[in-house]
Order: structure tokens, then sequence, then C-alpha cells
């Protein structure tokens, strides 16, 4: 609910308690209500808001969403122009592990003849995540079929090469598979053999790898988010402009929360494949990079990263399309 509002409201609630305690007649009363609910009314109208009466913990969300849509509004085109394909994921416990299933945790598919990843010391990385393509919607640039793979250790970092992650070199650094690894199998016909296990730093996981979770997916598609490295290129001026353009326009806007609308609009959280990427601090890349969100996995109720924190793997789209998974780069930050 707007603090304008609530505000309003709880006048309403306070002017009443008065009215009883005085003996005011209900008629009287009605008169005192019906003046609040109309500079209630008035004051949603002021910030560009429905008339919604007293807003239901949903309808707050829809407020902000509706609210955010009218300042964007001028650019419209700029961000429709940036719609990427993406395959939204939702994770379910899996009863009974599968090696041949797309799913967060658990036992890798892996067939004899190839060396199972491993870190700087020897020890077996523990499969983040694997995908099997086959299940997922058509995603422009990905492979159709086989099995694509993120391994990681259980280090301070949890695989990613984060110390080195610095100045204009920050990609590069990030994409040295040493702490982590990234693994496709363009065919599965070969049969599944039981690879090692891994045990150094399960406790220092931001999952539990014992407990896999299955992965479901569903195409969709959405515009570039505000945290974005190249949000500034794909809407000129960024949105502060239209800021105080809407503002100029309903008065009784205020900056931080149109701000606090737009932030929660523009991000682009949550489990995916494709699409845009987000951030709790900031994009590693620089606005001239041409990487493209490969993989990313949020924090939730099974997975956590650090402090609430997300993860993300990049590849640039001549790889991708080359299905060349050798220098993917793999960031995550957190709170």
């Amino acid at each position: 609910m707007k603090t304008g509002t609530a505000v309003l409201l709880s006048m309403a609630i306070v002017i009443a308690g008065i009215a009883a305690t005085a003996g005011v007649g209900y008629a009287v009363y009605r008169n005192i209500e019906g003046q609040i609910e109309k500079n209630a009314a008035q004051a949603r109208a002021d910030a560009g808001l429905p008339d919604s009466g007293a807003e239901a913990p949903g309808c707050a969300k829809a407020d902000d969403d509706a609210q955010a849509k009218a300042v964007l509004a001028p650019a419209d085109e700029a961000l429709r122009k940036t719609q990427r394909p993406v395959a939204r994921i939702e994770l379910s416990a899996l009863a009974r592990d599968d090696a041949g299933v797309s799913k967060v945790g658990g036992q890798a598919y892996w067939a004899a003849g190839r060396d199972y990843p491993r870190d700087g010391k020897g020890q077996p990385l523990f499969l983040l995540a694997q995908v099997n393509l086959a299940e997922v919607p058509k995603m422009p640039g990905y492979p159709g079929r086989g099995m694509l793979q993120f391994f990681i250790s259980g280090d301070d970092y949890y695989g990613a090469a984060l110390d080195d992650a610095h100045g204009k070199g920050r990609m590069d650094a990030l994409a040295k598979q040493t702490g982590f690894r990234v693994v496709y199998w363009p065919e599965l016909s070969a049969a599944a053999i039981a690879p090692p296990k891994a045990t150094a730093g399960a406790d220092s996981l931001p999952f539990d790898p014992t407990k896999p979770q299955r992965m479901r997916f569903t195409a969709d598609h959405e515009s570039i988010g505000a945290n974005d490295a190249h949000f500034g290129q794909a809407l000129e001026g960024g949105v502060e402009p239209l800021i105080e353009r809407y503002r100029g326009e309903h008065p009784g806007a205020t900056e931080e929360d149109l701000q606090d609308a737009l932030s929660d609009y523009l991000a682009r959280s949550g489990h995916k494949l494709g699409g845009y990427p987000d951030f709790t601090q900031s994009d590693p890349r620089e606005p001239s990079d041409r990487r493209l969100l490969l993989f990313q996995l949020d924090s939730d109720d099974t997975l956590m990263w650090g402090d609430s924190g997300i993860a993300n793997f990049f590849i640039d789209p001549d790889d991708l399309a080359r299905a060349d998974f050798s220098r993917v780069s793999y960031h995550w930050d957190c709170y």
C-alpha cells in the first residue's frame, strides 16, 4: 500500500473512533469518511495509480508495475527492440535422482572416455546443474539436443575466480575454468557411468548436492533490465529523464516511490536460460562486452549464493553458435 493512501485510511479509522466516542451521528461520520475516501482517491490519481480503494498485498505490486509501465511508456519502442527469448526455470524436489534429466545438484550424467572435471588440487568438482537441452523450449543459438553441465568447487568463492576479476580484463579472468567447468555432451547415446564422488567443501556449497532439484522450463521473452551493463545504450539517458517527465504530469508521485517501482519492474532475477542477467551488486561486463547470459541461478529456499546472491554464466554469441563452452565466464555476487 502506498504511504499516502495508508495515512489517509488510518485517519479514517481514527476519526471513526473519535466520532463514536463523541456521540457524533452516523450521517456526520459518513460525510467525514466520504471526504477521506475522496482525498485518498485524489492522492492515488496524483501518483498515477488506478482508483483501487484499499489495496490488498497483490494489488500493491500490480499498482507499482502499472506505474512503472506508465513512466517507461515513452521508451516502449526502445525497450521492445531489446527483447530476447528466455526459458524460465522452476525447481522442485527430485524424489529419486536421475542422471539423464535437467536438475540442480545430484549425480551428473557421465560417460566413459572423458576426464571428469577437477579443481587445481585434483578434487572432483560438484555438479551445480545440468540441462538436458531436449527438454528446453527452442532457444535461438542454443543446441537443440545434448547435455549442458555446470560444475563448481566448494571453495570460498564456489569456484569463481573473483579474486582475479579486476579492471577491463575481469571477464577473461572469470572465464578461467579452474574452480569451475562447463561441459557439453552433444549426444547422450553412450551409457552413463558412475562419476567420482565430490566431497571437498560440500558443506560450503550454495546448495545441498545430495538433494537434487528437478528443472522445468517455460518459454518467455524479456527486455533488458536496469542492472545490465548495456542498459544505458538501450535506453539513452537512462530512467531519470522519464521520472522527471512523469513527475511533471503527476506531482503527487515521489522520486523514491518511482525509483522503487522501476527497480522492481526492471529486475531480471530468477532461474533461467537466456534472457538478461541480474545482479545484487553490478554487472562485471563493460558496455562494449558482447557476452550474453547463458544461464542464471538465483537464491531461493534451496539455493543460497552467499547472502541472498545470484550467479550468472556468460558466453560470446559466436561461441554459443559453435556450441563451444570453453570460454564461458562465471560470476556471482551477493549483498
